[in-house]
């Protein structure tokens, strides 16, 4: 679960070189893999209530994640850095852009090697996005995608 919810901030916090989105209130929708569908599918309502948190909410019956995050003025730097202090298990990110689109390529090694691909496509507003990473660690390969919105302006 700890990966999912990584995964979800990756989501959140995709680096951008040039192309960031506006401050604001986000909302941003994970579509659940099907592992973690599966997963969900087994578990009684009041395991899944205990794991819901104040700014994230899980949905078993749509297989969405939901988070909603304040990204300020002040936070627009360590957007780039996907949210999270720069770390030494993990290559800086290699970031491109073309247009409204950004893609990501990064290799982590601890706590187990995986690369990461992702690409995110913004409106010209930039107000919100459409995402899609793949990664790849241990073996096996994922696919995690969903959207993002801006609410307004901070709460």
């Amino acid at each position: 679960m700890r990966v999912l919810y990584a995964l979800t901030l990756l989501s959140a916090f995709s680096p951008a070189a040039e192309l960031m989105p506006q401050a604001g209130q986000w909302e941003v929708v994970s579509e659940m893999p099907a592992e973690q569908k599966a997963m969900f599918s087994k578990m009684k309502p009041e395991q899944i209530k205990q794991m819901q948190q104040p700014n994230m909410h899980f949905d078993p019956k749509a297989g969405t994640i939901t988070m909603s995050l304040c990204l300020s003025k002040e936070k627009m730097g360590s957007w780039q850095q996907m949210g999270q202090k720069p770390s030494q298990n993990c290559e800086p990110p290699k970031v491109s852009n073309s247009g409204n689109t950004v893609s990501m390529d990064m290799q982590c090694r601890q706590p187990h090697a995986a690369t990461i691909h992702s690409v995110i496509q913004f409106s010209p507003a930039r107000d919100s996005y459409q995402y899609e990473h793949q990664i790849q660690a241990q073996g096996k390969s994922m696919a995690l995608k969903g959207s993002a919105r801006r609410l307004g302006e901070c709460k």
